[in-house]
């Protein structure tokens, strides 16, 4: 079976820390499991970029993985990743990580590399990108992909909203500065029917409240899902100002 819809699960750090963004070692591992059990492919936007490219159709079951911010848990989450034949997308701040107590370092961000996953941008200081002006913002964009690269030493295509502000005017801008997929917290399934490069990805950030059967609901596009999570953002959409102008 040929599927043109996919998900795209956002975590962001791993531990025991009691807010909502940080899930357990066991739960990461558990929804994994989840995702194996069910036969799902789970890649990152490297992975995702190729099959768009080359216009392959995706797995039956697919799905894909991000990590934003490059909290210090990282390495972890990435060790209990690969454990599960998976892989995924680090998201990371230039600031936090040049600077910040509790964030990855550049060698960290080089190791992670090396293991296979592939890295993108959360802007340089993690600002709000609908909040700033228009120079400032290609600030954010250009001075986070020239450090990234410059750690990597290869190019770099992703990159993710902070906070997920972002709008078409952002959208543009990042794709002039050579951004092919462009992460946001529009939490709705993808589309390749639709997709052409450069794109944005739809993405679930996932709460330590979620259940498994909360991640069966994303990876299957669960109608009842979707529109709970849509209720709520449209609560949020005018200070984030999600894909307006």
């Amino acid at each position: 079976m040929v599927q043109e819809k996919f998900a795209c699960l956002t975590y962001h750090a791993v531990g025991n820390a009691s807010d909502q963004y940080t899930v357990s070692d066991k739960q990461l591992g558990d929804h994994l499991s989840l995702l194996q059990a069910e036969g799902f492919l789970v890649e990152g936007f490297e992975q995702l970029e190729t099959h768009l490219r080359l216009k392959q159709p995706l797995p039956g079951r697919y799905a894909i993985l991000t990590l934003d911010d490059g909290d210090s848990s990282s390495m972890r989450a990435a060790e209990i990743i690969a454990s599960h034949n998976c892989t995924a997308t680090f998201f990371v701040t230039r600031d936090r990580s040049q600077k910040k107590p509790g964030y990855i370092r550049e060698p960290e961000i080089r190791e992670l590399r090396r293991l296979g996953f592939s890295l993108g941008t959360h802007g340089a200081t993690h600002r709000k990108l609908t909040f700033v002006s228009e120079s400032e913002c290609l600030e954010e964009l250009k001075g986070s992909k020239k450090w990234l690269e410059d750690t990597l030493g290869e190019p770099v295509c992703y990159m993710a909203a902070p906070g997920g502000y972002i709008n078409s005017r952002i959208m543009h801008q990042a794709q002039d500065c050579g951004y092919l997929l462009i992460g946001t917290c529009n939490e709705w399934m993808n589309s390749t029917e639709t997709m052409s490069l450069p794109a944005p990805v739809n993405r679930v950030n996932v709460r330590k409240h979620f259940s498994e059967r909360n991640v069966r609901q994303i990876v299957d596009g669960s109608l009842g899902f979707y529109l709970w999570r849509q209720a709520r953002s449209a609560a949020l959409a005018l200070p984030k100002q999600i894909f307006r102008d």
